[in-house]
């Protein structure tokens, strides 16, 4: 059973937000190093414990999300980093008064056995187990009659109706909207109060109030009275066309935005609101109330008119769930929808940030080359990640970056592994160097992988890299109908290394944000979204050697119509285009796998990349990149 307590602050109090510095670290800094106040010591988990003792809880469940659902909270969210010392961007942590749990899955057993305190236990999830051993059997193995406390805000409306299927009974979740590790966090990090700024048109290419009509228009076929509460911060900024900077690598804020055919409000820090930007959502038809009141206003909606309903995102935590009860009507994100495709502005956008942000890319690989080749210099992958933002600094619309794997050799081999100053390999010349990034420009979100190796590849190395290789090309040169998804893509990405008995764990691609998610959930490869023309995905098949290597190969690609010979039932055919610009390294490709076409792909695509690079090079005078486009990629001639 489980049930909401009463509300104990249901609008935080100045202090609890106070801050003067945005939550934006250095260009390079890894998502492991977000929080400067260090980790929950013993004492702070005994304080913890005492706080479980005057609640009357039996345990704690400490997540690591923010009230939105964010792929990457902000530093001030991440308690169970707090707690635990493990900031990976999975995994969940459960404390009772004589256990202190971290429970992850097999994507970060090292990582966060490396990184996590001593006085803390590590669970390994692993679901393929007959016992797959997550933090909800532990719960439901808790004596008959315990409390166990949460943060109501921070948990999907799932996990109730899961727990509540499933607790011995007598046993309760107990919801609360508050969090008891703030209650111990001292130095915590505090919310950014940076204000937020206009994304101008140039940049969006549609109005924000025509993009509300269109929400009004969409919600308005469930019914005259109905209204919808945006929670993801993506669609709201999006919406709105206003960025923040509150989040590391992604450029939002935290609000809540209730919608109704004749009222807009826009629940967020008065602070970060210039007379600017009030002016500009005044003229929107949208009000300002402060962030906290959000839970007062739902409250006082559900016992508003009783014909009303509120309509809410997939992604609303159990807290709006349960303020809102029987108004609430889940449905799927019409503002998802909308914006994984794309206008005409947002596609060129793509277009122009990929080709500058490959120009850096391309003068960051001659530095490396020479550093690692030539001068034999002890490069780690630390340093190459933070060169990268040197080059990609001098680009125009520089935003900031949102993510880095820089690995080489048995860190390839980890698809999430992230690079510390203090501990990380050198490059070396004896395998495969992985670099995977995605950016943020004013006018796009990159995301962008390439493997190369800086000495002689072995066999393994070409055969597995040759594979990922011809998995992608499939992807790119596919021409499909109208009507499929990206769920019906997934094997011709993979068969390429089936035949060798290979694979790989992650999505094949995702769907991409304009100046906004560098991983929209709306489409992609391998996801059962029908694609549209104006779909922009990555295309990044993969493969990994646990302890020896790994590569992948991505690109970002738009979903295009396409003539084809025959045009079988009409104009009905699509395939894609390529945004990414980073030419391939041939050096590991084992010629002889390929197959004709395949070679004068790779060919066309490496000759592509030299003829829109070179004159931009050549504007910078980089000589050295110059040379390394015609030597370190394109020396593919006569090739058999």
């Amino acid at each position: 059973m489980l049930f909401c307590l009463p509300f104990k602050r249901l609008q935080p109090s100045t202090e609890d937000w106070e801050g003067t510095q945005p939550d934006k670290p250095p260009p390079y800094r890894s998502i492991s190093s977000q929080s400067d106040s260090g980790a929950g010591s013993a004492a702070v988990l005994s304080d913890l414990r005492a706080l479980l003792s005057e609640n009357k809880l039996d345990a704690y469940i400490i997540p690591n999300e923010d009230e939105h659902g964010s792929e990457i909270p902000a530093a001030s969210e991440l308690r169970r980093g707090f707690m635990t010392g493990f900031h990976g961007t999975a995994g969940l942590a459960v404390v009772t008064q004589t256990e202190a749990l971290l429970f992850v899955d097999s994507r970060y057993w090292i990582a966060a056995e490396k990184a996590m305190e001593k006085f803390w236990t590590l669970r390994k999830v692993d679901p393929r187990a007959m016992v797959p051993g997550g933090f909800q059997d532990y719960l439901c193995n808790l004596p008959a009659g315990s409390r166990i406390g949460v943060d109501a805000r921070l948990i999907p409306p799932a996990l109730k109706t899961s727990l509540d299927s499933r607790l011995p009974a007598g046993s309760k979740l107990v919801c609360q909207l508050f969090n008891l590790v703030d209650e111990v966090w001292e130095n915590k990090p505090m919310r950014s109060t940076e204000p937020v700024t206009i994304h101008p048109l140039k940049f969006t290419g549609r109005p924000a109030d025509s993009k509300i009509a269109e929400l009004r228009e969409a919600t308005a076929k469930f019914s005259p009275t109905v209204s919808y509460l945006v929670t993801p911060l993506d669609d709201l900024v999006w919406l709105l066309n206003i960025r923040g900077n509150d989040m590391f690598s992604q450029p939002f804020f935290y609000a809540y935005l209730f919608v109704s055919a004749t009222d807009a409000i826009l629940f967020i820090d008065p602070r970060k609101v210039t007379p600017e930007v009030e002016d500009y959502l005044t003229g929107l038809g949208v009000r300002t109330q402060a962030y906290g009141t959000v839970w007062d206003f739902l409250k006082a909606e559900s016992e508003r008119d009783p014909k009303s309903t509120v309509l809410v995102d997939p992604k609303a935590s159990f807290a709006v769930m349960d303020v809102l009860g029987s108004k609430a009507t889940v449905i799927p994100s019409p503002i998802n929808a909308a914006k994984a495709i794309k206008n005409p502005v947002e596609i060129q956008g793509f277009y122009n940030a990929n080709l500058r942000d490959s120009v850096a890319t391309v003068r960051w690989y001659g530095w490396l080359e020479e550093q690692v080749v030539e001068k034999k210099a002890p490069v780690t992958e630390y340093e190459a990640q933070e060169k990268l933002n040197e080059y990609r600094s001098m680009e125009k619309y520089w935003g900031g970056p949102c993510h880095f794997i820089s690995a080489y050799g048995p860190s390839a081999a980890l698809p999430h592994y992230a690079a510390e100053e203090d501990d990380c390999l050198v490059i070396g010349r004896d395998a495969p160097y992985l670099i995977d990034s995605g950016q943020q420009y004013l006018d796009a979100t990159i995301d962008t992988t390439r493997t190369v190796h800086f000495g002689t590849p072995t066999k393994e190395h070409k055969r597995a890299f040759t594979r990922v290789l011809q998995a992608h090309i499939a992807v790119d040169a596919l021409i499909f109908p109208a009507g499929t998804t990206g769920t019906q893509l997934d094997g011709i990405v993979r068969h390429h290394l089936w035949k060798d008995g290979m694979n790989f764990g992650h999505g094949p691609g995702h769907g991409i944000g304009s100046y906004g998610l560098v991983h929209e959930s709306s489409t992609g490869i391998s996801v059962p979204f029908v694609f549209k023309p104006g779909h922009v995905v990555t295309n990044e098949p993969g493969f990994y050697d646990e302890g020896k290597f790994g590569c992948r190969t991505e690109s970002t690609i738009v979903v295009v119509k396409k003539k084809t010979l025959r045009e079988f039932n009409g104009d009905i055919w699509m395939g894609f285009d390529r945004c990414t610009m980073v030419p391939i390294q041939t050096k590991l490709v084992d010629f002889s796998l390929l197959t004709k076409e395949e070679k004068a792909w790779l060919d066309a695509h490496n000759k592509l990349c030299y003829e829109k690079l070179r004159p931009l090079l050549k504007k910078v005078n980089d000589k050295r990149a110059l040379a390394l486009l015609g030597n370190f990629f394109l020396n593919i001639v006569n090739v058999p």
